[in-house]
């Protein structure tokens, strides 16, 4: 009878090299809703509820309304910055929205995605769009209101735009209310049941980690 020695035994190979090859990368959640369906809300719960991720800061051609700062909630900018921004590559995408022109920085979604952070674009169904021929990986979530009667209800209260400027974006609210059917997901947000969304969101972003082949994205 042959009894196998320590000297004969096979010893488990080496992996400690695989914690060093696999590296973490952060997802790419892209979020679209028309005005006024409180997607800022949602976003701000969901931090409060400790989910981390990094939302990106766009950068706009539109004035600040009060209350509103540089980096807090977008980077305002002059016309010709912007022309500058497109000419040297530095936007994902851009699109001209209401009026004015909206982008997203490329640097700041490679810092964190590369660091392991979810990163979230808050983006309008163009931009939403060109994302998606770009960077197919990316999970796409579509926030609506319960009505439409709703969402106008929320944009009269909610008084931040000039009549002119509400009527254009009720306009725009149909186109995008149209092309939800885009998304990967799509998340209602009725009047009073904030909560409801806002876990439906979460549980998610949670799932998505959960795949057996996630969508990782280099940009």
């Amino acid at each position: 009878m042959h009894i196998e020695t320590d000297s004969t035994v096979p010893q488990p190979s080496d992996t400690s090299h695989l914690n060093t090859s696999i590296s973490k990368r952060g997802l790419l959640f892209v979020l679209s809703a028309p005005s006024g369906t409180g997607k800022d809300t949602v976003i701000k719960v969901l931090k409060e509820q400790g989910m981390d991720f990094h939302v990106v800061a766009s950068v706009t051609t539109r004035a600040p309304r009060i209350g509103e700062s540089e980096g807090n909630p977008y980077h305002f900018v002059d016309t010709d910055t912007f022309d500058r921004l497109v000419a040297s590559d530095e936007l994902l995408e851009y699109a001209n929205v209401h009026g004015n022109w909206y982008g997203q920085p490329k640097q700041p979604i490679r810092e964190h995605l590369s660091q392991g952070r979810d990163v979230l674009l808050k983006i309008d169904v163009q931009g939403a769009a060109t994302v998606r021929q770009k960077l197919p990986g990316a999970i796409f979530l579509f926030l609506a209101p319960g009505s439409f009667e709703e969402l106008a209800h929320r944009l009269t209260n909610r008084q931040t735009e000039t009549e002119a400027e509400k009527q254009r974006r009720l306009l725009d609210a149909q186109d995008e209310l149209a092309q939800r059917e885009q998304y990967d997901y799509v998340v209602e947000n009725r009047q009073g049941h904030l909560d409801q969304a806002v876990e439906q969101v979460r549980a998610i972003m949670l799932a998505e980690h959960c795949r057996t082949h996630q969508k990782h994205i280099t940009i």
